[in-house]
C-alpha cells in the first residue's frame, strides 16, 4: 500500500479507502440487515492490505452500517485505522447537529470520530444553515474542542467554484468531492484544496460503477 500526508493532519493515509455505503445484506425475519459474517471479514481483509481509512454515514446500509463499521473496526488490533462518518444538515439547529453526533458515536461505539464530514453540502447550506448563529458550525467546534470530532470535513455537491469559500474559511481540515475519469470538474479544486493544507477523498472513483464494467 502507498501511503501519502494527508493535508496538514499530520496522518499517512492509505491512497485507497474503504466506502461502507454497500454492504452485504441478507433478509433476516423479514427485516433487511446487513450479513456481518461476510461483511466484517471484508472489512478486515482490506485492513490486512493497508487500508487504513473506512468512509460510513447514518444512512448507508438502511442505517446499519456504522454499527457494522463499529465493530470491524473496534475488532481490528493489528494498526490505525482512521474513521470517517457524516452529519447531515436538515436544519440549521446546532442542537440537533449535536444529537446526531452523539447517535453516531453510539452506534460506531467510540469515543471519538476521527474525520466527521458536513455531509453533501452546498454554498447555500453552508451559509444559510451551517454559519447560522447556534448553528452545526458552532455545534461542531464545541464538539471538537471536546475531544468528540478529531477532524473536521466537509462533503460537497455543488458547482466547483462554490466549493472554493468553503475550503478558504478555514475551518476544516479535509474535503470529499467527486471525481473520476467522466467527471473531471473539480480537478482544480483537488490542488487548491491541497495548496491550502486540507487532505482530499475522492467520491465515486469509477463513477457509480460505470467505469468498472
Amino acid at each position: 500500500m502507498v501511503y501519502r500526508e494527508f493535508g496538514n493532519t499530520g496522518i499517512k493515509m492509505s491512497t485507497l479507502g474503504f466506502g461502507a455505503m454497500r454492504l452485504p445484506m441478507m433478509d433476516l425475519n423479514g427485516k433487511r440487515v446487513i450479513d456481518e459474517d461476510k461483511a466484517i471479514p471484508m472489512i478486515h481483509r482490506a485492513f490486512e492490505l493497508g487500508v487504513n481509512y473506512i468512509d460510513t454515514a447514518p444512512g448507508y446500509c438502511d442505517g446499519l452500517s456504522e454499527i457494522t463499521v463499529g465493530k470491524a473496526v473496534n475488532s481490528w488490533k493489528n494498526g490505525r485505522i482512521y474513521v470517517s462518518t457524516k452529519n447531515p444538515i436538515e436544519d440549521n439547529s446546532g442542537d440537533h447537529w449535536r444529537a446526531r453526533l452523539e447517535n453516531s458515536l453510539k452506534k460506531i461505539n467510540r469515543d471519538s470520530i476521527d474525520f466527521y464530514h458536513m455531509w453533501g453540502i452546498n454554498l447555500a447550506t453552508y451559509q444559510n444553515s451551517i454559519l447560522a448563529p447556534n448553528g452545526p458550525l458552532e455545534a461542531a467546534l464545541r464538539a471538537k474542542e471536546e475531544g468528540l470530532i478529531q477532524h473536521m470535513s466537509f462533503s460537497f455537491h455543488d458547482a466547483p467554484d462554490n466549493m472554493i469559500p468553503i475550503i478558504d474559511s478555514g475551518y476544516f481540515e479535509s474535503v470529499l468531492m467527486q471525481y473520476n475519469l467522466l467527471d473531471r470538474s473539480n480537478e482544480r479544486n483537488i490542488d487548491y484544496a491541497h495548496s491550502k493544507g486540507l487532505g482530499v477523498v475522492i467520491m465515486g472513483p469509477v463513477g457509480g460503477g460505470r467505469l468498472g464494467a
